[in-house]
């Protein structure tokens, strides 16, 4: 299969302003389909059209352009804002994520989780996102804490891994051919998600310690 990118530019003819946006969005949804593994940079300007010699005048390597379009995604977990109800930002948290799950940067997520574990030395630099998303989780749940909502003790990362970790699996579970019935019902599903976390960390009376 041919990787032509058309015709190349003449020398003195001005760079396309459009190029870096270009790559960053494509390098997005290639890594979202095919992985590191598949993340080529053949890949990338077939998908950008943009030749592999422009490419490379701006990035060293295809980590490189990951990280650019990584910074370009504003890939990492939805700041949740203080509506003052815990349910509500949590609801918020799970129908986000699983509007993001059906975007090439929401595979793009879940995929960078995989291979952080599978490639840690080329994805070392790559991990600063998830400490981020930890520290909005604590934030939430000090919140509710403060305010009586969760009891005291309440493990942050425990209650966004019940709620991210439901909604992730929900996702990949569904079969292609039910994917409009799973979008249709989808912030249904969020707030069932949400209702259920919180019952069970209610009715357990008792703090949840760390292990």
């Amino acid at each position: 299969m041919s990787t032509a990118t058309g015709p190349r530019r003449g020398r003195g003819r001005p760079a396309d302003p459009d190029i870096e946006q270009r790559v960053v969005t494509a390098a997005i949804e290639v890594y979202a389909e095919a992985g590191w593994a598949g993340f080529t940079l053949d890949a990338i300007a077939a998908r950008s059209g943009v030749g592999k010699a422009a490419i490379y005048r701006r990035w060293e390597s295809k980590l490189d352009i990951l990280r650019a379009a990584w910074r370009a995604a504003s890939v990492g977990f939805v700041r949740v804002p203080d509506t003052g109800d815990l349910r509500s930002d949590l609801v918020l948290v799970a129908r986000t994520l699983m509007e993001r799950l059906d975007e090439p940067v929401g595979i793009a997520e879940v995929r960078v989780l995989l291979d952080v574990k599978l490639f840690p030395e080329e994805f070392a630099d790559f991990d600063h996102w998830r400490a981020a998303s930890r520290a909005v989780a604590r934030e939430t749940v000090d919140r509710a804490v403060a305010h009586g909502d969760l009891p005291a003790g309440t493990r942050p990362e425990f209650v966004f891994d019940l709620v991210s970790g439901a909604a992730v699996h929900n996702f990949l579970m569904v079969p292609p051919g039910m994917a409009d019935a799973w979008r249709a019902r989808r912030a249904q599903f969020a707030e069932e998600i949400v209702d259920l976390v919180l019952a069970g960390l209610r009715a357990q009376g008792t703090a949840i310690t760390a292990s």
